[in-house]
């Protein structure tokens, strides 16, 4: 007892093996405890070290461009959507007519045979109506852009007329409309149906007489 009285007096001098003993177990604290205060100081300034501030600063601004190139991409999507739908229903109200219009040219095609089947018995007043008629029809197609097809006595195109007959003649080089059955019509620059037409053609001597090599 006097011993152990003696060890914590203030002139002990602990010897190696307990001096030895004191560390291992200091050491032993710092593996298994919480790592205590050195532990924790070491780690915070790796965490320093790890995260440099102009790479952050970089990270940032490449993050900031990425969501802009995103938004201005979107923008552009957008922007080609509206234009295109724009597009389609301009498209839809410049042509949406072309049934009617194709169904009211019927009932023009009946003025224009009723008008070739005038006899000098029929009475004027009639007639002077049906031309009236006519005109009326002619001035409500323009105003719906669609225009009539200018055939006759004109050279053959087939994106404009369509031949039902054809006759050779001579003194011409190259087919030309001499009757129209049926007039042909335009429609927003587009075709809304051709001419049906008579189409005269270069006799055929002189075709021969035209591919015939010169003496």
């Amino acid at each position: 007892m006097a011993m152990d009285d003696e060890k914590e007096g203030v002139g002990y001098v602990p010897d190696e093996d307990e001096v030895d003993a004191d560390e291992a177990k200091a050491g032993e604290k710092g593996l298994h405890g919480d790592g205590g205060p050195k532990k924790k100081s070491v780690a915070k300034r790796a965490h320093h070290r790890a995260v440099d501030p102009e790479d952050a600063l970089k990270a940032v601004i490449a993050e900031r461009e990425e969501f802009k190139d995103k938004y201005l991409r979107g923008l552009a999507e957008m922007d080609n959507f509206r234009k295109r739908m724009k597009k389609e229903r301009e498209d839809f109200q410049k042509y949406v007519l072309t049934e009617f219009l194709l169904d009211l040219l019927q009932i023009y095609d009946n003025l224009e045979r009723a008008l070739k089947a005038k006899t000098s018995e029929l009475d004027k007043g009639i007639v002077s109506g049906v031309e009236m008629i006519r005109k009326q029809f002619l001035d409500l197609l323009k105003k719906n852009q669609v225009l009539e097809i200018d055939a006759l006595g004109r050279h053959f195109d087939p994106a404009l007329h369509e031949a039902l007959s054809k006759e050779e003649r001579e003194g011409i080089s190259k087919p030309v409309v001499v009757e129209v059955y049926q007039k042909g019509f335009i429609y927003n620059d587009k075709l809304l149906r051709p001419a049906l037409t008579k189409v005269a053609v270069p006799a055929a001597k002189a075709q021969a007489a035209d591919a015939a090599p010169n003496p």
